[in-house]
């Protein structure tokens, strides 16, 4: 087989798998559940200062 045809093959066999992954991850990313953030407090480093 021909040298550039054997690239060419590959190279779209990678373009088809790259259009396929990023087809699934868009079907994937419609059906994840959305995140909601949770405000979380940090305590004071003045009062941590003061145990010491």
């Amino acid at each position: 087989m021909d040298t550039h045809l054997m690239i060419g093959v590959a190279v779209m066999l990678g373009l088809i798998g790259i259009a396929a992954s990023r087809d699934l991850l868009r079907r994937l990313r419609e059906q994840q559940p959305q995140l909601v953030p949770i405000k979380v407090e940090r305590p004071d480093p003045r009062a941590q200062r003061r145990d010491r």
